[in-house]
C-alpha cells in the first residue's frame, strides 16, 4: 500500500541563482540575499530532470552476455522562465551589458555569452507552508539555451537547461549532487 504523503502536487515554484560562495540555507530557512529569483516560470512545463548514462554490453564468444558497464553520469534540469530580467539574462548571456529598470524596461548590449559561467542553483516548490528544495551542492552551468518563443497567443518564454556538477568524491567515493529538503518553511530566527 502506498503513502499519499509521499506524492505531491505543488501550487508555486521558484528557481534561485547565486554565486559559488553563497550559503545554502539549512532546512526550511529562507534564502539569503545573495540568492536571486529567476522570476515567473511556466508551471505547466514545470521542472524536467534528465539523467544520461553511457552503457555498453560485453559479450563472450557465442553471443553470451557476460557483463554491462555504465559510466559517465550526467544530470540536467530544464525550466522555462517567462520574464526578461537580469537573472534570466545572467543565465542566457553571462557578461551582458544590459541594465534593467525593475519595471519591465531594459537597454544595453547583449554580448557573446561566457559559456563557462558557473553558479549555484536551487529549485523550490511550495504549497501552503510545505516546501521542497533541491540545491546544487557544487555548481551548475547552462548546458543548453533552447528555443525562445514570442507570439500573439501565449506569454513569451525561453527554455534553459542546466547541468549539475557534483562535489569531489569523499573518502567513501561518494560525490554529492544536491542538498535536499522537504518539510515546513521556517524563519531564520526560529
Amino acid at each position: 500500500m502506498g503513502n499519499a504523503k509521499n506524492a505531491s502536487v505543488w501550487a508555486f515554484a521558484d528557481v534561485y541563482i547565486a554565486p559559488l560562495d553563497a550559503s545554502v540555507p539549512r532546512g526550511g530557512e529562507p534564502f539569503g540575499p545573495e540568492w536571486e529569483q529567476v522570476g515567473l516560470l511556466d508551471g505547466e512545463e514545470g521542472f524536467t530532470e534528465a539523467i544520461e548514462v553511457e552503457s555498453e554490453d560485453l559479450y563472450a564468444w557465442g553471443g553470451v552476455l557476460v557483463a554491462s558497464t555504465q559510466n559517465n553520469f550526467k544530470l540536467t534540469r530544464k525550466f522555462l522562465p517567462f520574464e526578461d530580467n537580469k537573472v534570466v539574462y545572467d543565465l542566457m548571456y553571462p557578461g551582458h551589458d544590459v541594465s534593467f529598470d525593475g519595471d519591465g524596461g531594459y537597454a544595453g548590449a547583449i554580448n557573446v555569452p561566457d559559456l563557462q559561467a558557473k553558479f549555484k542553483i536551487a529549485f523550490e516548490t511550495r504549497t501552503g507552508n510545505t516546501i521542497k528544495r533541491t540545491i546544487s551542492a557544487n555548481y551548475a552551468m547552462v548546458a543548453e539555451r533552447g528555443e525562445a518563443t514570442e507570439n500573439a497567443a501565449e506569454l513569451a518564454k525561453r527554455e534553459i537547461t542546466v547541468a549539475i556538477y557534483p562535489t569531489d568524491a569523499d573518502a567513501d567515493g561518494k560525490a554529492t549532487l544536491f542538498h535536499t529538503y522537504k518539510g515546513e518553511a521556517t524563519s531564520a530566527t526560529e
